[in-house]
């Protein structure tokens, strides 16, 4: 038998020269050609495929008959090629065409339904659709004249119509996730923001780390929003925050058909998502979504991002105080095809209960996560923007220290931050009553206060955001005829006003153009007035909220500039020294987030103003004690023996410090010595006891008339000849009513830096207080992640780890047994051996916490309890006392319960022994304390990765040891 055309005998003579084995052909059969020819007839000439088959045939055992070659050809072909391809080495691009037809889900039903109706007819009419095309870009098919047919005969015999079922089948149970992988997938998200936190919150110290924080917090964003879409089968899905403002929407995570990120923002009351959140009401519109007037803004996106919505849903995520903290929004429910076999077709009526269902189920994990997301959102972009004013004031000795030269700096810092082209700092003049810069070639320039955008925001005092194009701002004229003259292109601008700690206006900051991210060109004059790509974006509420924080410490700076100025009349401060100082705080802060960094940057500063204030007192040493936020404590910073500044307090609701708060008088003695009050000797070193001689205490009150610090000045001096002994140069008068008067002058214009430094101080707190917050729930769930597999194991992991992050005194990790419903625990003996203990669901705290699945917090003392009988008669046995309880129950992904942690006993801060039998019934002190609120959250975050981890821990034990290997109890 000969081949039939002369193509086929060209592609056979290239087998022949390629494939050695061919050669073996003639042994194995003496029409060696017609099986070349079978093999191309099947394969099409698909590389992989010829090969393989090739090979099959000549390591064949056997050989085909003279005359019965084609049966012997197309039974090795179906049982040593088609029916094991899945698991041939050689063919791993039919596995990737099979994957790729599967990946998918929804998308993926349209494809198999044109491959179907190929395969069922032999060819198709060609027409270039998306999926004809992939399916051609697959390989599965080709393209002959106007034909679409399968490429070849082992495809066809491969993805037959019992491979397509199957497919079909597959596809329709992974078409939603069931709810308990989903909670599971959203414990995980969860879990991967909790423990990046930490490490989000410390990575601002340069550029690049800032990005990958903030990029970190979109993954989570994305992830999250990926798979609500996916719970609810919708083509796409959008969570949009809302502003502190509660003004705004603002969504991270849409994406276009690109992929990218879009810049959405919708005001509350406005758009489908705004509406949403204003009435707190859910919005489902199934069909006809354009003609529906609630979605005016719906029609205008998708003009401009080139998308078609045919349904929509969307639903407020409300606190546990019912306000809206995000709205999820839901575009075009994907409805499944009617697929082979079935004998229900889903109409397209968008969105259904069955999806309102479960959300409501999920809404909690979700809620948690948004809210962390947008905490830490926040945490960021403050620290971002207190770094990059850090960033403008390191390297002081490297510049000319005048105001303008410092300022232009501040400025450069400003654009990276905001990542606009320009930026310019506008001082005011009260002289003359207008804005006032300094501009590079230019020299200086002028503005009239409500002239132009810059002198609008100074006269109004309002931020003013003007997004692209700023060319159809109705006010855009002066802004045109700049720019002719420039030859620059404005296309948006963010101004906002400097204000001082003291409500002053001392300047207008200005961003113009905001730039797209990536790395682009300078803006050249030979481009004018053409807009490049890069420009075509604006400044938003966010850019607005960091620059908020930036213009604060400018504010600072500028109030301290300004109060250095007035110093410096007075002839008692050197610019240097003062300008640096001022600036310092600003600089030092964010390099480095430990305790000691930022105490020694406030006792710079502190020390400074003390220095200055001894200056003009003419004390000898002075000190400034600052009021706490919560006006309970006064502090101060002093210099311990390893040269860091460490906090000292004292109270303000006892002794002098108490008095000079509620008289606001000034005190004032010739012997200090005569009193023991701690604001007398507090920071004050022993060697210097000896030698206080006088003493002023004078209450520094802001211009509400509260008092905000006190100052303390020792030992006036009227003598200040070197050398001469401390008791000849000391004014025997004392401080006078003119030192207090003449102080009080003197404080006006360090008011503002006072108020600043306890800013400062309470912002550091906040910051700190958060991380703190963080580590301890961090540490546990790493601690309790690393777990080996061994249920014993695991309950006295997480037995540890719940104690040390709640501070409780004892913990128990109680499981559930469902078969005797019971809760059980294993407790190691002092022997090393296990002790298994066991309670009745439905009996005592913790049975009842089984029992409800609610959470249990009893405060001390547990004994006022009415169900505390059971407690009393436990205590008595074990000569333990039980003051404070919390019950929390640990749940599974799916939402079953699986047990219930117990915390006894909160312990107060500090160093103390363990409780002693010898001590019952006696109730110490450090035991008198309460489980709080933020107990109970941290350990239901805590309880909820326990829940992702204990079934892992399970089935690994299962597993891995024969049944009657193991304790009865550890398989329970």
């Amino acid at each position: 038998m000969t081949l039939s055309t002369p193509s086929t005998l060209h592609q056979q003579d290239q087998i022949k020269s390629k494939l050695p084995i061919a050669q073996r052909f003639k042994q194995k059969s003496q029409n060696y050609k017609l099986l070349l020819a079978k093999v191309l007839e099947w394969t099409g000439g698909q590389p992989a495929l010829t090969q393989t088959l090739c090979q099959l045939i000549a390591d064949a055992e056997d050989a085909p008959a003279v005359g019965a070659e084609t049966e012997w050809f197309e039974h090795l072909v179906h049982h040593k090629l088609i029916d094991p391809w899945e698991n041939l080495p050689t063919l791993e691009p039919m596995r990737a065409i099979r994957d790729r037809l599967t990946m998918r889900k929804q998308r993926s039903t349209k494809l198999l339904q044109t491959y179907q109706k190929i395969l069922e007819q032999g060819a198709i009419a060609a027409d270039d659709s998306p999926e004809q095309k992939e399916l051609r870009l697959l390989g599965l098919v080709s393209k002959q004249q106007d034909q679409v047919k399968v490429h070849n005969p082992i495809y066809a015999a491969a993805f037959n119509q019992t491979w397509l079922d199957q497919a079909f089948k597959k596809i329709q149970s992974e078409i939603e996730p069931s709810d308990a992988i989903f909670r599971k997938t959203l414990a995980e998200l969860e879990r991967k923001l909790l423990l990046s936190q930490i490490e989000i919150l410390s990575r601002v110290d340069n550029g690049a780390e800032e990005q990958k924080s903030a990029q970190t917090l979109y993954e989570v964003l994305r992830d999250v929003t990926s798979q609500v879409g996916d719970l609810v089968s919708a083509d796409r899905a959008s969570i949009f925050l809302l502003n502190d403002e509660k003004t705004e929407l603002w969504s991270l995570v849409a994406e276009n058909e690109a992929g990218d990120f879009l810049d959405i923002r919708v005001r509350v009351g406005e758009g489908i998502a705004g509406q949403v959140a204003q009435a707190k009401k859910v919005i489902h519109i199934p069909a006809n979504v354009y003609e529906d007037p609630r979605a005016v803004l719906v029609k205008e996106f998708d003009q401009k991002y080139g998308y078609k919505t045919e349904n929509i849903l969307a639903l407020p995520i409300l606190s546990e105080t019912k306000e809206v903290v995000a709205v999820i929004q839901f575009l075009n429910k994907l409805q499944a095809e009617k697929l082979p076999n079935s004998n229900e077709a889903i109409k397209p009526t968008g969105f259904t209960k069955l999806d309102l269902e479960r959300l409501a189920k999920c809404l909690l994990p979700i809620r948690r996560i948004l809210e962390s997301c947008q905490s830490c959102y926040k945490a960021v972009r403050k620290l971002q923007a207190t770094a990059a004013l850090a960033e403008a004031t390191r390297s002081l000795d490297q510049i000319n220290l005048d105001t303008k030269a410092i300022l232009q700096r501040v400025m450069n810092t400003a654009k990276k931050l905001m990542n606009a082209d320009r930026s310019t700092l506008w001082l005011v003049d009260h002289d003359q009553g207008d804005l006032w810069t300094e501009i590079p070639g230019r020299g200086e320039v002028r503005c009239a206060i409500g002239v132009g955008f810059a002198g609008y925001a100074a006269l109004t005092r309002e931020p003013m955001i003007i997004p692209f194009d700023l060319y159809d701002h109705p006010s855009a004229e002066n802004a045109k005829k700049t720019d002719e003259q420039t030859r620059y292109r404005t296309c948006s601008l963010l101004c906002m006003p400097v204000i001082s700690p003291e409500g002053e206006l001392l300047g207008v900051t200005q961003l113009v153009n905001k730039r797209k991210p990536g790395n682009h060109p300078e803006y050249s004059k030979d481009d004018w007035p053409t807009v490049p790509d890069y420009f075509k974006t604006g400044f938003d509420r966010n850019d607005q909220q960091a620059m908020q924080v930036f213009n604060e410490r400018v504010g600072v700076v500028l109030q301290f500039v300004k109060t250095h100025e007035t110093l410096k009349q007075l002839g008692q401060v050197k610019p240097r020294e003062a300008i640096y100082n001022a600036l310092s705080v600003l600089s030092s802060a964010v390099a480095d987030q430990d305790d000691e960094a930022l105490h020694n940057v406030l006792y710079h500063v502190l020390s400074f103003v003390s220095q200055s204030l001894s200056k003009l007192l003419k004390a000898e040493f002075t000190t400034i004690f600052l009021l706490d936020a919560e006006e309970t404590e006064f502090w101060s910073l002093n210099l311990d023996i390893g040269g860091d500044a460490s906090e000292i307090r004292i109270s303000a609701t006892l002794g002098i410090a108490h008095k000079i708060l509620e008289t606001r008088a000034t005190q004032a003695s010739h012997n200090p010595q005569k009193f023991n009050d701690v604001l007398i000797y507090k920071g004050v070193s022993p060697d210097k006891v000896d030698g206080l001689h006088n003493l002023l205490l004078f209450p520094v009150i802001d211009q509400r008339g509260k008092v905000i610090a006190i100052v303390r000045a020792f030992n006036k001096l009227q003598l200040s000849i070197p050398g001469l002994p401390l008791e000849e140069k000391i004014d025997p008068r004392g401080f006078s009513k003119s030192d207090s008067d003449y102080l009080k002058i003197c404080l006006e214009p360090v008011l503002p830096i006072l108020q600043a430094c306890r800013s400062f101080h309470q912002e550091i707190l906040t910051i700190q207080e958060q991380q703190r917050a963080l580590d301890p729930l961090y540490q546990a769930i790493s601690f309790v992640s690393q777990s080996s597999g061994n249920p014993e194991e695991l309950i006295q992991k997480v037995m540890q780890a719940a104690k040390n992050l709640t501070h409780a005194d004892r913990s128990t990790l109680w499981l559930i047994d469902h078969r005797a419903n019971e809760l059980w625990t294993s407790i190691r003996q002092s022997s090393g051996a296990w002790l298994e203990t066991r309670v009745p669901i439905g009996e005592g705290f913790v049975g009842k916490v089984a029992q409800t699945g609610q959470a249990l917090n009893i405060p001390f003392d547990l004994y006022d309890h009415p169900e505390s009988k059971m407690a009393r008669k436990t205590d008595q046995k074990t000569r333990y006392r039980t003051c404070s309880l919390l019950c929390m129950p640990v749940l599974g992904a799916d939402g079953e319960l699986l047990g219930v942690t117990q915390l006894v006993n909160k312990r107060r801060p500090g160093n103390f022994p363990e409780y002693s039998a010898a001590d019952w019934p006696d109730v110490p002190d450090y035991l008198k304390s309460s489980f709080e609120e933020k107990d109970q959250k941290d350990m239901e975050i805590f309880n909820n990765q326990v829940g992702v981890i204990l079934p892992e821990v399970i089935n690994r034990q299962r597993s891995s040891h024969r049944a009657d290997s193991l304790s009865p109890s550890a398989l329970r």
